[in-house]
């Protein structure tokens, strides 16, 4: 259900890859999960008292997420990102955005 957004979780852990590759491929991510079904429009709102969380916090919150807050969360990001570029970028370098790729796998396992 969620293999074409969790295909991105090898590429965003690959600390090889240029950050003009990195920002080809989070392009490519964010049009993909807005096209997937799973985008909440209202993401930032979803996300409620996590939306003033920090890096680590969430990071550490996506070990027990369900798939709906992850993706209310990715939805956040993903909508942020078109006001304040490279907040996706900045969330795929400090590890959140893969943890919660990660834990999508893990629970369509």
């Amino acid at each position: 259900m969620y293999e074409k957004i969790t295909s991105y979780l090898d590429f965003f852990e690959n600390s090889a890859v240029s950050e003009a590759e990195l920002n080809e491929k989070i392009k490519q991510f964010s049009d993909d999960f807005m096209q997937s079904g799973f985008m909440n429009p209202n993401g930032m709102e979803a996300m409620g008292e996590r939306v003033m969380a920090g890096k680590s916090q969430l990071k550490n919150d996506a070990l027990t997420m369900s798939a709906e807050e992850i993706c209310n969360c990715l939805s956040a990001f993903v909508q942020q990102d078109a006001f304040i570029p490279g907040i996706v970028l900045d969330l795929v370098q400090q590890g959140v955005v893969p943890q919660m790729l990660k834990r999508l796998k893990e629970l369509e396992a």
